[in-house]
Protein backbone atom coordinates (compact mmCIF):
# COMPACT_ATOMS: atom_id res chain seq x y z
CA UNK A 1 0.00 0.00 0.00
CA UNK A 2 1.58 3.12 -0.84
CA UNK A 3 0.82 7.37 0.43
CA UNK A 4 1.73 10.89 -0.25
CA UNK A 5 4.89 10.73 2.28
CA UNK A 6 4.27 13.51 5.35
CA UNK A 7 7.60 15.16 4.70
CA UNK A 8 8.36 15.30 0.84
CA UNK A 9 5.04 16.02 -1.50
CA UNK A 10 4.69 13.68 -4.38
CA UNK A 11 7.46 11.15 -2.92
CA UNK A 12 5.86 7.58 -2.16
CA UNK A 13 6.89 5.38 0.90
CA UNK A 14 5.59 2.31 2.39
CA UNK A 15 2.23 2.72 4.19
CA UNK A 16 2.73 3.04 8.09
CA UNK A 17 2.84 -0.99 8.79
CA UNK A 18 1.01 -2.08 11.63
CA UNK A 19 2.31 -4.83 14.40
CA UNK A 20 1.24 -8.13 15.53
CA UNK A 21 2.98 -9.90 18.30
CA UNK A 22 1.99 -13.62 18.74
CA UNK A 23 2.83 -15.66 21.89
CA UNK A 24 6.55 -14.18 22.00
CA UNK A 25 8.50 -15.66 24.79
CA UNK A 26 12.55 -14.58 25.32
CA UNK A 27 15.10 -16.38 27.07
CA UNK A 28 18.01 -15.44 28.74
CA UNK A 29 19.74 -18.72 29.81
CA UNK A 30 16.95 -20.20 31.81
CA UNK A 31 15.24 -16.95 32.70
CA UNK A 32 11.85 -16.12 30.71
CA UNK A 33 12.28 -12.22 30.37
CA UNK A 34 8.98 -12.40 28.32
CA UNK A 35 6.04 -15.04 28.03
CA UNK A 36 3.81 -15.88 25.65
CA UNK A 37 2.89 -11.87 25.12
CA UNK A 38 0.32 -11.43 22.38
CA UNK A 39 -0.46 -7.58 20.97
CA UNK A 40 -1.95 -6.53 17.88
CA UNK A 41 -1.03 -2.54 17.30
CA UNK A 42 -3.23 -0.52 14.52
CA UNK A 43 -1.64 1.28 12.29
CA UNK A 44 -0.66 4.75 12.86
CA UNK A 45 -1.67 4.63 16.80
CA UNK A 46 0.97 5.42 19.73
CA UNK A 47 0.85 2.35 21.72
CA UNK A 48 2.66 2.28 25.03
CA UNK A 49 4.65 -0.60 26.93
CA UNK A 50 4.29 0.30 30.46
CA UNK A 51 5.97 -1.49 33.70
CA UNK A 52 7.83 -1.04 36.48
CA UNK A 53 11.58 -2.23 36.19
CA UNK A 54 12.65 -5.13 35.24
CA UNK A 55 8.92 -6.44 33.54
CA UNK A 56 10.61 -7.18 30.52
CA UNK A 57 9.18 -4.16 28.45
CA UNK A 58 12.64 -3.07 26.63
CA UNK A 59 13.20 -6.84 25.97
CA UNK A 60 10.01 -6.84 23.91
CA UNK A 61 11.14 -3.89 22.42
CA UNK A 62 14.27 -4.60 21.24
CA UNK A 63 13.23 -8.30 20.26
CA UNK A 64 10.95 -6.24 17.88
CA UNK A 65 13.48 -4.25 16.73
CA UNK A 66 15.46 -7.44 15.92
CA UNK A 67 18.28 -6.65 18.28
CA UNK A 68 16.73 -10.03 20.43
CA UNK A 69 15.74 -13.23 18.95
CA UNK A 70 12.79 -14.62 20.37
CA UNK A 71 12.89 -17.97 21.31
CA UNK A 72 9.01 -18.70 20.54
CA UNK A 73 6.73 -16.97 18.50
CA UNK A 74 5.88 -14.73 16.27
CA UNK A 75 6.11 -10.95 15.05
CA UNK A 76 4.49 -9.22 11.88
CA UNK A 77 4.93 -5.58 10.64
CA UNK A 78 1.65 -5.35 8.10
CA UNK A 79 1.48 -9.21 6.88
CA UNK A 80 5.26 -9.73 6.99
CA UNK A 81 6.79 -12.07 9.28
CA UNK A 82 9.96 -10.37 9.80
CA UNK A 83 10.80 -13.08 12.82
CA UNK A 84 15.01 -13.61 10.50
CA UNK A 85 14.36 -10.10 9.11
CA UNK A 86 17.82 -8.55 10.55
CA UNK A 87 17.55 -5.05 12.71
CA UNK A 88 19.05 -2.70 9.21
CA UNK A 89 16.32 -4.00 7.11
CA UNK A 90 13.57 -3.73 9.23
CA UNK A 91 12.65 0.08 8.74
CA UNK A 92 12.27 1.13 11.99
CA UNK A 93 13.22 4.40 13.74
CA UNK A 94 14.40 3.67 17.10
CA UNK A 95 15.17 6.79 19.83
CA UNK A 96 16.94 5.14 22.67
CA UNK A 97 17.22 6.50 26.77
CA UNK A 98 20.64 7.78 26.72
CA UNK A 99 19.80 9.55 23.08
CA UNK A 100 22.68 7.33 21.54
CA UNK A 101 23.83 10.77 19.40
CA UNK A 102 27.90 11.00 17.92
CA UNK A 103 29.44 13.75 19.95
CA UNK A 104 32.08 14.30 17.00
CA UNK A 105 29.04 14.98 14.60
CA UNK A 106 27.08 18.45 13.94
CA UNK A 107 23.48 18.40 14.35
CA UNK A 108 22.98 18.21 10.71
CA UNK A 109 25.33 15.59 10.51
CA UNK A 110 23.96 13.18 13.04
CA UNK A 111 20.60 13.27 11.63
CA UNK A 112 21.55 12.94 8.47
CA UNK A 113 23.75 10.40 9.03
CA UNK A 114 21.15 7.61 8.36
CA UNK A 115 20.15 9.09 5.03
CA UNK A 116 24.21 8.68 4.11
CA UNK A 117 23.90 4.83 5.50
CA UNK A 118 21.02 4.58 2.66
CA UNK A 119 22.69 5.84 0.18
CA UNK A 120 20.35 8.89 0.19
CA UNK A 121 21.65 11.61 -2.77
CA UNK A 122 22.87 15.01 -0.81
CA UNK A 123 20.11 17.20 -2.50
CA UNK A 124 17.60 14.59 -0.57
CA UNK A 125 19.55 14.79 2.25
CA UNK A 126 19.22 18.09 2.58
CA UNK A 127 15.70 18.57 2.05
CA UNK A 128 14.98 15.70 4.43
CA UNK A 129 17.34 16.57 6.94
CA UNK A 130 15.96 20.70 6.71
CA UNK A 131 12.20 19.64 7.65
CA UNK A 132 12.90 16.96 9.95
CA UNK A 133 14.71 19.88 11.28
CA UNK A 134 12.04 22.14 11.28
CA UNK A 135 9.76 19.14 12.88
CA UNK A 136 11.71 19.47 16.44
CA UNK A 137 12.55 23.56 15.99
CA UNK A 138 16.30 23.00 15.51
CA UNK A 139 17.01 24.50 12.45
CA UNK A 140 18.88 27.49 13.95
CA UNK A 141 21.00 25.14 15.99
CA UNK A 142 21.88 22.63 13.08
CA UNK A 143 25.66 23.78 13.13
CA UNK A 144 26.32 23.01 17.01
CA UNK A 145 28.08 20.09 18.22
CA UNK A 146 26.47 17.82 20.35
CA UNK A 147 28.09 18.90 23.47
CA UNK A 148 26.88 22.61 23.27
CA UNK A 149 23.40 21.42 23.62
CA UNK A 150 20.86 20.98 26.24
CA UNK A 151 19.28 17.69 27.26
CA UNK A 152 16.11 18.37 25.51
CA UNK A 153 17.39 19.44 22.64
CA UNK A 154 19.63 16.35 22.90
CA UNK A 155 16.17 14.70 23.11
CA UNK A 156 15.32 16.56 19.62
CA UNK A 157 18.18 15.11 17.57
CA UNK A 158 17.51 11.74 18.27
CA UNK A 159 14.13 12.12 17.61
CA UNK A 160 15.07 14.08 14.54
CA UNK A 161 17.44 11.20 13.54
CA UNK A 162 14.78 8.07 13.85
CA UNK A 163 12.07 10.06 12.19
CA UNK A 164 14.07 11.34 9.14
CA UNK A 165 14.77 8.29 7.78
CA UNK A 166 10.88 7.32 7.13
CA UNK A 167 10.18 4.55 9.33
CA UNK A 168 7.26 2.23 9.01
CA UNK A 169 7.68 2.18 12.98
CA UNK A 170 8.96 4.27 15.76
CA UNK A 171 10.41 2.83 18.91
CA UNK A 172 10.95 4.55 21.99
CA UNK A 173 12.66 3.08 24.82
CA UNK A 174 12.15 5.75 27.95
CA UNK A 175 13.34 8.37 26.31
CA UNK A 176 12.10 11.17 28.74
CA UNK A 177 13.72 9.58 31.78
CA UNK A 178 16.61 11.71 31.86
CA UNK A 179 15.34 15.14 31.40
CA UNK A 180 13.68 17.34 34.13
CA UNK A 181 9.37 17.29 35.18
CA UNK A 182 8.82 20.61 33.42
CA UNK A 183 10.78 19.75 30.40
CA UNK A 184 9.78 16.14 30.74
CA UNK A 185 6.07 17.46 29.88
CA UNK A 186 6.90 19.82 27.16
CA UNK A 187 9.03 16.97 25.47
CA UNK A 188 5.89 14.83 25.67
CA UNK A 189 3.46 16.55 24.18
CA UNK A 190 5.59 17.66 21.46
CA UNK A 191 6.17 13.66 20.69
CA UNK A 192 2.52 13.11 20.98
CA UNK A 193 1.81 15.86 18.86
CA UNK A 194 4.73 15.15 15.96
CA UNK A 195 3.28 11.48 16.03
CA UNK A 196 -0.24 12.10 14.39
CA UNK A 197 1.06 14.67 12.39
CA UNK A 198 2.93 11.97 10.52
CA UNK A 199 0.23 8.92 11.26
CA UNK A 200 3.57 6.68 12.40
CA UNK A 201 3.05 3.84 14.16
CA UNK A 202 4.54 4.15 17.47
CA UNK A 203 5.40 1.95 20.55
CA UNK A 204 6.96 3.33 23.30
CA UNK A 205 7.98 2.03 26.51
CA UNK A 206 8.12 3.81 29.95
CA UNK A 207 7.54 3.46 33.90
CA UNK A 208 6.18 6.80 34.46
CA UNK A 209 2.56 5.97 35.12
CA UNK A 210 1.49 9.42 34.38
CA UNK A 211 3.32 9.86 31.03
CA UNK A 212 2.14 6.76 29.75
CA UNK A 213 -1.69 7.98 30.34
CA UNK A 214 -0.60 11.32 29.14
CA UNK A 215 0.63 10.22 25.12
CA UNK A 216 -1.02 7.12 24.52
CA UNK A 217 -3.79 5.83 22.53
CA UNK A 218 -3.75 2.53 24.11
CA UNK A 219 -1.94 0.99 26.83
CA UNK A 220 -0.13 -2.38 27.96
CA UNK A 221 0.68 -2.81 31.60
CA UNK A 222 3.28 -5.79 31.93
CA UNK A 223 4.36 -6.94 35.22
CA UNK A 224 7.52 -10.02 35.50
CA UNK A 225 7.22 -10.69 32.16
CA UNK A 226 3.45 -10.80 31.22
CA UNK A 227 0.69 -8.83 29.96
CA UNK A 228 -1.64 -8.03 32.45
CA UNK A 229 -4.00 -5.53 31.40
CA UNK A 230 -4.37 -3.74 27.57
CA UNK A 231 -6.93 -0.73 27.03
CA UNK A 232 -7.14 2.66 26.48
CA UNK A 233 -5.52 5.11 29.39
CA UNK A 234 -8.74 5.55 31.33
CA UNK A 235 -10.19 1.97 31.19
CA UNK A 236 -6.91 0.95 32.47
CA UNK A 237 -7.49 3.55 34.88
CA UNK A 238 -11.11 3.10 36.22
CA UNK A 239 -11.11 -0.66 35.53
CA UNK A 240 -8.23 -2.73 36.84
CA UNK A 241 -7.76 -5.90 35.99
CA UNK A 242 -6.30 -6.85 38.91
CA UNK A 243 -4.73 -5.48 41.97
CA UNK A 244 -1.39 -4.81 40.51
CA UNK A 245 -2.81 -2.58 37.77
CA UNK A 246 -4.63 -0.90 40.21
CA UNK A 247 -1.52 -0.32 42.75
CA UNK A 248 0.92 0.02 39.49
CA UNK A 249 -1.48 3.04 37.57
CA UNK A 250 -1.87 6.02 39.64
CA UNK A 251 -2.57 5.86 43.23
CA UNK A 252 -5.57 4.03 45.34
CA UNK A 253 -6.45 2.85 48.84
CA UNK A 254 -6.72 -1.19 49.34
CA UNK A 255 -8.69 -2.07 52.44
CA UNK A 256 -9.76 -5.72 53.51
CA UNK A 257 -13.13 -6.90 53.01
CA UNK A 258 -15.44 -9.62 52.97
CA UNK A 259 -18.05 -10.94 50.49
CA UNK A 260 -21.78 -12.26 51.82
CA UNK A 261 -24.34 -13.18 49.86
CA UNK A 262 -27.56 -11.93 50.16
CA UNK A 263 -30.99 -13.08 49.28
CA UNK A 264 -31.23 -10.78 46.35
CA UNK A 265 -30.36 -12.26 43.08
CA UNK A 266 -27.43 -10.74 41.63
CA UNK A 267 -26.48 -8.78 44.84
CA UNK A 268 -24.54 -8.98 47.75
CA UNK A 269 -23.11 -7.72 51.07
CA UNK A 270 -19.28 -6.14 51.44
CA UNK A 271 -18.36 -5.38 54.24
CA UNK A 272 -15.65 -2.79 54.84
CA UNK A 273 -14.43 -0.53 57.87
CA UNK A 274 -17.88 -2.23 59.64
CA UNK A 275 -19.83 -0.87 56.66
CA UNK A 276 -21.96 -3.11 54.74
CA UNK A 277 -22.41 -1.83 50.92
CA UNK A 278 -24.94 -3.79 48.90
CA UNK A 279 -22.93 -4.63 45.39
CA UNK A 280 -23.74 -6.75 42.63
CA UNK A 281 -21.43 -8.89 41.85
CA UNK A 282 -20.46 -11.36 38.53
CA UNK A 283 -20.72 -14.27 40.39
CA UNK A 284 -21.80 -15.69 43.67
CA UNK A 285 -18.71 -15.70 45.78
CA UNK A 286 -18.49 -15.64 49.52
CA UNK A 287 -15.64 -14.83 51.82
CA UNK A 288 -12.29 -12.46 51.89
CA UNK A 289 -11.99 -9.55 49.46
CA UNK A 290 -10.10 -5.93 48.45
CA UNK A 291 -12.39 -2.78 48.17
CA UNK A 292 -10.06 -0.93 46.03
CA UNK A 293 -10.88 3.27 45.23
CA UNK A 294 -9.04 5.60 44.00
CA UNK A 295 -8.21 9.06 46.62
CA UNK A 296 -10.06 11.73 44.06
CA UNK A 297 -13.11 9.03 44.70
CA UNK A 298 -13.26 9.02 48.54
CA UNK A 299 -15.76 11.82 49.58
CA UNK A 300 -14.98 14.03 52.65
CA UNK A 301 -16.82 15.71 54.73
CA UNK A 302 -17.56 17.21 58.15
CA UNK A 303 -17.73 15.30 61.26
CA UNK A 304 -21.54 13.63 60.54
CA UNK A 305 -23.15 11.35 63.02
CA UNK A 306 -24.50 8.42 59.68
CA UNK A 307 -24.35 5.33 59.66
CA UNK A 308 -23.33 5.00 55.91
CA UNK A 309 -20.00 6.94 56.57
CA UNK A 310 -17.13 6.18 58.23
CA UNK A 311 -15.06 8.47 60.57
CA UNK A 312 -11.81 9.63 61.48
CA UNK A 313 -9.25 12.16 61.23
CA UNK A 314 -6.72 14.34 59.10
CA UNK A 315 -3.23 13.12 60.19
CA UNK A 316 -1.67 15.13 57.06
CA UNK A 317 -2.13 17.16 54.17
CA UNK A 318 -0.19 18.01 50.96
CA UNK A 319 -0.88 21.08 48.76
CA UNK A 320 -0.33 20.47 45.33
CA UNK A 321 -2.10 23.34 44.00
CA UNK A 322 -5.49 22.29 42.24
CA UNK A 323 -5.81 19.48 44.66
CA UNK A 324 -4.70 18.58 48.13
CA UNK A 325 -3.96 15.05 49.66
CA UNK A 326 -5.26 14.43 52.81
CA UNK A 327 -4.37 11.24 54.89
CA UNK A 328 -7.30 10.39 57.01
CA UNK A 329 -6.58 7.82 60.57
CA UNK A 330 -10.27 5.79 60.37
CA UNK A 331 -11.33 4.70 63.82
CA UNK A 332 -10.12 1.31 63.28
CA UNK A 333 -6.52 2.59 62.67
CA UNK A 334 -6.16 2.14 59.04
CA UNK A 335 -5.24 5.21 57.29
CA UNK A 336 -6.46 6.19 53.69
CA UNK A 337 -5.81 8.76 51.21
CA UNK A 338 -8.56 11.80 49.71
CA UNK A 339 -7.87 13.97 47.25
CA UNK A 340 -9.97 17.14 47.03
CA UNK A 341 -9.74 19.94 44.79
CA UNK A 342 -7.93 23.33 46.46
CA UNK A 343 -11.22 25.85 44.97
CA UNK A 344 -10.24 28.36 47.70
CA UNK A 345 -7.78 28.67 50.08
CA UNK A 346 -9.81 29.27 53.53
CA UNK A 347 -11.63 25.76 52.63
CA UNK A 348 -8.80 23.85 52.88
CA UNK A 349 -8.86 21.34 56.11
CA UNK A 350 -6.44 21.14 59.03
CA UNK A 351 -4.33 18.59 60.38
CA UNK A 352 -6.57 17.04 63.27
CA UNK A 353 -9.88 17.99 61.78
CA UNK A 354 -12.38 15.26 62.55
CA UNK A 355 -14.35 13.91 59.33
CA UNK A 356 -16.39 11.74 57.78
CA UNK A 357 -15.81 9.77 54.31
CA UNK A 358 -17.99 7.97 51.75
CA UNK A 359 -16.30 5.22 50.54
CA UNK A 360 -18.68 5.66 47.33
CA UNK A 361 -19.11 2.08 46.66
CA UNK A 362 -20.16 2.87 43.09
CA UNK A 363 -16.50 3.96 42.22
CA UNK A 364 -14.69 1.10 43.48
CA UNK A 365 -12.95 -2.05 42.54
CA UNK A 366 -13.59 -5.05 44.25
CA UNK A 367 -11.10 -8.17 44.24
CA UNK A 368 -11.03 -11.53 45.47
CA UNK A 369 -8.65 -12.22 48.33
CA UNK A 370 -5.56 -13.02 45.73
CA UNK A 371 -6.50 -9.65 43.81
CA UNK A 372 -6.42 -11.55 40.72
CA UNK A 373 -9.96 -11.56 39.53
CA UNK A 374 -12.40 -8.33 39.30
CA UNK A 375 -15.88 -9.65 41.25
CA UNK A 376 -17.96 -6.90 41.39
CA UNK A 377 -20.07 -5.18 37.99
CA UNK A 378 -18.08 -2.38 36.87
CA UNK A 379 -20.63 0.39 35.44
CA UNK A 380 -18.91 3.59 34.75
CA UNK A 381 -16.95 2.74 31.53
CA UNK A 382 -16.70 -0.61 28.88
CA UNK A 383 -14.38 -3.06 30.28
CA UNK A 384 -10.53 -3.00 28.91
CA UNK A 385 -9.22 -6.09 26.51
CA UNK A 386 -7.78 -8.67 29.16
CA UNK A 387 -5.29 -10.93 27.67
Amino acid sequence: MKRLDPFIKGEEVIMQEHVKIHNVSKYFGNNKAIEDINISIKQGEFFTLLGPSGCGKTTLLRTLAGFYQQEEGDVYFGDKLINTVPAHKRNIGMVFQNYAIFPHLTVFENIAYGLKARKINKDQIRVRVKEALDMVELTHLQSRQPSQLSGGQQQRVALARAIVIHPGLLLMDEPLSNLDAKLRIKMREDIKALQKRLNITTIYVTHDQEEALAVSDRIAVLNQGKVQQIGKPHEIYLNPNNKFVASFIGTTNFLEASVDVSGTSGSSIVNVEGLSLKVNLQRNITGKAIYSIRPEQVKIAGSLDNSLLLHGKITDATFLGESVVYKIKLESGNVISAHEHSIRFNMLREIGDQVSVDLNPEEAVIFNESGEEVLNEQQNISHAQTV
